[in-house]
């Protein structure tokens, strides 16, 4: 109850922000909610089934070459963003089952050749996506609406993952990520909710995708395909805490705090900073931000507390 009062309030001064005279601070929630929707998306597989997706920004690439796609074919933004997101949840299915027959760094290395694929693809299909130079959409000034827009897709990601965190769905997922063969002895069907969790996990990406290639008016294989977009929403999960739904949202904040700073201070030093994250990680926090004995009591007055304390006695019963 306290995580939805919360959640409610923030959404309010969230949606008041426009009409308060921070521009800047539009555009920068703008992008934040973009890159949390991302890693809170990736986390539905990554996070919750314990399968790293680092090919999880290829809904968001698709998501945004189809609605520029469809946008200079003369369709409007709903046609667009609808067929967006159903093109990405039907190639989710169809990867869906050749991908998860691999574990571990075979699933991980096999989804970061699919984003390089459809990268090359992308750029070979002149015609239709412009090649390597991008595609540019209709002109026009659309912050506004496109910052409601995906301040909805956010909180509805946020409802979604919610629900799923505590559905009988859920449980499976979690099951699969601690020992497989053990949930599909004990009739967890693991094919089904793997290729259920990659489709639902497509549909928020693609969207914000969509959303994105809408106000931003251009989009380009790099922007969408690229190295850095393609390891921020894992580094995000990670550095708030997988598996927990508030982790995405801490890392986010966090990586795009740093980011701005390190636009304006060291150009071009952000990318490093992904590699100084994991290490960091890997000696002090290895369970996220959100795992640590200072910020589990504030995670617990939301009413998230029982979902840290199940993922810290999953990581004690590993250490035993």
């Amino acid at each position: 109850m306290v995580f939805y009062s919360v959640f409610v309030l923030l959404w309010i001064i969230l949606a008041a922000l426009p009409w308060l005279g921070f521009s800047y601070g539009v555009v920068w929630i703008f992008l934040l909610a973009v890159s949390f929707t991302l890693a809170l998306s990736y986390d539905i597989v990554g996070g919750y089934m314990g399968y790293m997706n680092l090919g999880h920004s290829t809904f968001f690439g698709l998501g945004a070459y189809t609605t520029a796609i469809l946008l200079n074919q003369g369709f409007n933004l709903f046609t667009s963003l609808l067929a967006a997101f159903l093109l990405a949840a039907f190639f989710a299915a169809l990867i869906s089952y050749p991908l998860f027959r691999l574990r571990g760094a075979y699933f991980a290395l096999a989804t970061f050749g699919l984003i390089s694929l459809i990268e090359v693809l992308t750029v070979n299909l002149r015609d239709l996506t412009g090649g390597s130079g991008g595609i540019s959409t209709p002109p026009g000034n659309h912050m506004l609406p496109a910052y409601y827009m995906v301040l909805g897709v956010a909180a509805a990601t946020m409802v979604l993952s919610h629900s799923v965190a505590r559905s009988k769905f859920g449980l499976g997922l979690f099951s699969i990520r601690e020992d497989e063969e053990v949930a599909q002895s004990f009739g967890v069907p693991t094919s089904l909710y793997k290729g259920l969790a990659l489709v639902i996990s497509s549909v928020p990406a693609s969207l914000v995708g969509g959303i994105y290639v809408w106000n931003m008016t251009y989009v380009s294989p790099e922007s969408v395909f690229g190295l850095e977009i393609a390891l921020s929403p894992i580094i995000m999960a990670m550095l708030g805490g997988t598996g927990v739904m508030i982790g995405p949202l801490v890392g986010a904040v966090f990586i795009t705090l740093v980011q701005e700073f390190l636009w304006t201070k060291v150009p071009y030093f952000h990318l490093a900073m992904y590699g100084t994250v994991l290490v960091l990680l890997g000696l002090f926090m290895p369970g996220g931000i959100v795992r640590t004995r200072w910020v589990k009591p504030f995670i617990q007055r939301l009413g998230l507390g029982e979902a840290v304390e199940y993922f810290k006695n999953v990581d004690a019963e590993r250490m035993s």
